[in-house]
């Protein structure tokens, strides 16, 4: 289990919302069945997931041994810490070199990989494929209850330069919705203004997959420095689907 110090907010709007999905859809997770008496009886829970993880490439993980030492503050928090666990933190390999040797101030652009430690019921529509269950998280996202509407307009750079020009100060937050979906994941993004430990301000633009394991939702959110050429913003995306599709491969 990796454990982070000095968290910083993560995409916790958005995560909450999107997470507490997935605990309503647990909340009544305890499934029954009635013998002969018609006396209800509760079933075993079902064994917990394994689920299999791949650091992405140029990444390495992150050993919570080294937490307290100068150079590995991440700014990671999870997206709700009631509910959410941290299966892992992979952070780039050359970054960490540079944490490692005293010439980083800190480790703040990382790829977290969390689980929904809440299953929803094994006869819960969404359970039935994890395309099934992928398209439902989206559609409920859109829903004027957790308002994240799906972006229908310029690509995702232009998106990402149009919302970094309104991010300041005043609005150091800002989500972009729902910007992509595919039978892996259901995508999401936001930017925001992040302080380093010594006061410096970074611009950073997340992306998160939300994807299905077993009874489980799980996501993976890749932070990135913002930087003006619209192929960055690209890779982030391109990367974001590459590793969903990576997990689902190796989770069916």
């Amino acid at each position: 289990m990796v454990v982070v110090a000095k968290p910083l907010r993560l995409f916790n709007t958005v995560a909450v919302g999107l997470w507490a999905i997935g605990l309503g859809m647990g909340a009544a997770g305890s499934a029954w069945a009635a013998s002969g008496d018609d006396v209800p009886v509760r079933e075993a829970p079902s064994p917990e997931p394994v689920l299999k993880l791949e650091a992405p490439d140029g990444h390495c993980a992150y050993d919570a041994a080294e937490a307290e030492k100068a150079g590995h503050v991440t700014g990671f928090e999870p997206g709700l810490k009631s509910g959410t666990e941290l299966m892992a933190l992979y952070v780039p390999c050359a970054s960490l070199d540079a944490a490692r040797s005293g010439a980083a101030e800190w480790l703040p652009e990382w790829v977290a990989i969390e689980k929904n430690i809440v299953t929803y019921p094994s006869d819960d529509d969404r359970s039935l494929g994890s395309a099934g269950a992928v398209a439902q998280l989206c559609q409920d996202a859109q829903s004027a209850k957790w308002g994240h509407p799906r972006y229908d307009g310029a690509d995702f750079a232009e998106m990402v330069k149009t919302a970094n020009a309104k991010l300041s100060y005043d609005k150091p937050e800002i989500f972009l919705g729902v910007i992509g979906e595919d039978e892996h994941a259901c995508y999401l993004s936001s930017l925001r203004i992040v302080f380093s430990p010594s006061g410096k301000p970074l611009r950073f633009l997340i992306v998160t997959a939300f994807m299905q394991a077993g009874d489980r939702w799980v996501t993976q959110s890749i932070r990135r420095e913002l930087a003006e050429a619209r192929e960055s913003a690209e890779a982030v995306l391109a990367s974001a689907k590459k590793g969903s599709k990576l997990f689902s491969d190796k989770n069916r």
